[in-house]
């Protein structure tokens, strides 16, 4: 009979604020992007990939000075098949649907529906991790969740057609990165969070930059020192807050980390709205990330112990 995880008030303090740090960083990551697009004249998708593909290679070169051991021989012994889920889901695929969602919806949106990966993990751990199958009741909130998320993005007399896109690009990237922190837990313990996170970062960087290399003449044509610094930003947030997150992954169940996702799209929506220009909080957008954030809280409330077992204390 496998140990259920300890009650939340057994979790040390050091978990709270790293997961704290996480949602703040995350949440930023909205209105830097939305805003670096006319500020900095990132046009069209092909621009955007390139803007995230450097980022991101950046940020895999920042972990790496972190990682502990033989990183070469540490990737070589974790399974293949999970580790190029990670690389793919957390940095390629997920941010592919990401940027394309951002480009074409608001980031509030994309803050609040970032929540999805609660319900993600719920509907993957079982198949991939082998932990309790959903119960009726999270089905249930799964529904109340989706009429949520229609409140949300639900604006009278306006075309709905890219809200529409944007929320299916928001629930793809964030059922891709659902994937990549299911599938961290079985390659962490063999290659080490920091170490995979460094390769993931990294190799889906140079992913992303790939197939968008026909953009990258024009994105360097308007290239300047203030680009390299929202860059460097951006690089600096995703080694720290992915770092931080699939460590946190490593050492604890996904059960016990799905309680305190709610906190990346509350920090992602407020802050969207303080620093998007045009972006407010219309009333149907309060009501949806009310739903939202209060079925993420009911949902990790009433979920049992996964199978993988105990809550591991640094």
């Amino acid at each position: 009979m496998p140990a259920k995880a300890p009650p939340l008030t057994q979790l040390p303090v050091s978990f709270y604020l790293q997961v704290l740090i996480c949602a703040t960083l995350w949440g930023s990551a909205f209105p830097v992007i939305k805003n670096s697009y006319v500020a900095l004249q990132i046009n069209g998708y092909g621009e955007q990939l390139v803007f995230a593909g450097s980022r991101f290679v950046l940020a895999g070169l920042m972990v790496l000075p972190f990682c502990r051991g033989p990183i070469i021989e540490k990737l070589k012994q974790a399974p293949r098949g999970p580790l190029m889920a990670v690389v793919l889901g957390q940095t390629f695929f997920q941010y592919i649907f990401f940027y394309y969602g951002l480009s074409i919806s608001s980031g509030t949106l994309g803050a609040l529906l970032v929540g999805s990966g609660s319900f993600w993990w719920m509907l993957l751990a079982p198949m991939i991790l082998k932990t309790a199958p959903p119960q009726r009741i999270h089905w249930i909130l799964l529904g109340v969740c989706s009429i949520g998320i229609a409140c949300a993005i639900y604006q009278p007399g306006a075309d709905l057609k890219n809200a529409g896109l944007g929320t299916l690009a928001f629930l793809a990237a964030s059922g891709s990165g659902a994937v990549a922190a299911t599938f961290m837990k079985k390659v962490a313990p063999v290659a080490g969070s920091r170490c995979t996170t460094a390769f993931s970062l990294s190799l889906g960087g140079l992913m992303l930059l790939l197939i968008s290399a026909s953009a990258w003449s024009s994105y360097i044509a308007h290239f300047n020192l203030t680009t390299l610094l929202v860059t460097l930003y951006l690089a600096a947030l995703s080694a720290t807050a992915f770092t931080l997150w699939n460590r946190l992954i490593e050492l604890y169940s996904v059960n016990v980390l799905s309680t305190f996702r709610f906190l990346i799209p509350l920090m992602g929506v407020i802050e969207s709205t303080l620093f998007i220009p045009g972006e407010n909080l219309r009333p149907g957008l309060i009501i949806g990330a009310l739903i939202v954030v209060t079925s993420l809280i009911i949902i990790s409330q009433v979920k049992e112990a996964p199978v993988e077992g105990r809550c591991i204390r640094p």
